[in-house]
């Protein structure tokens, strides 16, 4: 069975989170109780496929080992243990009731239940699976018990292995994005918490009650389509609209008026989902969700927060994941415009360096 919950401490290491448009990766070590930032950074794909920046493509292994060794180089990457996102998309996370029985028996008995909920036959991924205590507040039948069911394709784990081989890493975990995120966005209540992550293709949902992923959901919209909105509704390239996007924003811009109404149209097919997902997760688990906590490369797009507000209302903050590490001074400045956008590759790092919960 794979383990998502593998674990080997370390001095020092890196973490890893491989979207659709860039990749982005960070590097940790450990000095006592003190965990410091040594480096981190992003690349952009689009540039590597002739597209500009911002764009989602798809590589090649060759061009990805490419785009990774480029990337470790400008950033200074030395460390040799590596904590790597798996990729949303690839993965299937959610609560299952199953018949209460002890260890031995569960085991013998996922092989059949996951059928019932993992929508590709079960020869194509590798599974893991953990119990939800008997005292949380998501009740069951006291005949059945809560158990989270987890799935990642082995086509996806494949890749990931074939190119950290490749890249020479000393030693490799994997890791479900909503466990890094509690650890460098921590969610600071027991209570059910959201994470939204808008990446430029896709937004990932991941459900968080009492330190445990109940559930995972891609949506299929991401921070690109805004970028589309605007170049077709203002006649502009698409180069300047993604320029515009990350400049102006929600916030609009004094010299062109429909910037900000076209930004705001664009969000509300987004946050309508995040809003009828939310609303969902509550009705299917019987809790309110007290908060969610918005990251990723969309969630830097100014005036994001005030898009949201006007049409989720559960109340949402952006996340701060530098603020889990300590980081030079020279730096403050810039980590709090890019921060959202290394929550995940923060959280796989700091996998290795803290003490397991």
């Amino acid at each position: 069975m794979f383990s998502f919950f593998k674990k080997e401490d370390v001095a020092q290491a890196i973490g890893i989170d491989i979207g659709s448009s860039s990749i982005k990766v960070v590097q940790l070590r450990r000095e006592k109780e003190k965990i410091i930032l040594d480096t981190y950074g992003e690349v952009e794909l689009g540039p590597y496929m002739g597209l500009i920046a911002g764009q989602t493509t798809h590589l090649g292994e060759d061009k990805f080992i490419e785009v990774m060794r480029d990337l470790f180089a400008a950033a200074k990457i030395t460390a040799k243990n590596a904590v790597v996102s798996i990729d949303p998309s690839g993965a299937f996370v959610s609560l299952i009731k199953v018949p209460k029985v002890d260890d031995t028996q569960l085991k013998t008995m996922m092989a059949f239940e996951a059928k019932k909920y993992i929508p590709v036959p079960l020869t194509e991924v590798q599974m893991d699976w953990w119990h939800i205590p008997d005292s949380s507040e998501i009740k069951v039948d006291e005949r059945m018990m809560n158990v989270v069911l987890a799935a990642v394709k082995n086509d996806t784990l494949n890749l990931y292995e074939r190119i950290t081989t490749k890249l020479e890493f000393t030693s490799v975990d994997y890791e479900i994005p909503g466990y890094s995120l509690m650890r460098s966005s921590p969610p600071l209540t027991q209570a059910m918490i959201l994470y939204v992550d808008i990446g430029a293709q896709f937004t990932t949902l991941s459900l968080v009650y009492q330190s445990t992923v109940l559930d995972m959901h891609v949506i299929s919209r991401g921070s690109q389509q805004s970028t589309a909105q605007l170049a077709k509704a203002l006649s502009l390239s698409i180069e300047t609209a993604e320029e515009a996007k990350r400049r102006f924003g929600y916030l609009g811009d004094a010299s062109n008026p429909y910037l900000k109404d076209v930004m705001q149209l664009s969000s509300y097919p987004l946050f309508g989902e995040v809003a009828r997902l939310s609303l969902m997760y509550e009705k299917k688990y019987n809790q309110v969700i007290e908060g969610i906590i918005l990251v990723g490369g969309g969630a830097r797009v100014p005036g994001l927060l005030g898009a949201y507000d006007q049409t989720v209302h559960i109340p949402g903050r952006i996340a701060t994941p530098f603020d889990q590490i300590s980081v030079p001074d020279f730096l403050h400045d810039m980590i709090q415009k890019v921060g959202p956008t290394y929550a995940v590759a923060i959280g796989c790092a700091l996998k290795k360096l803290v003490p397991q919960k």
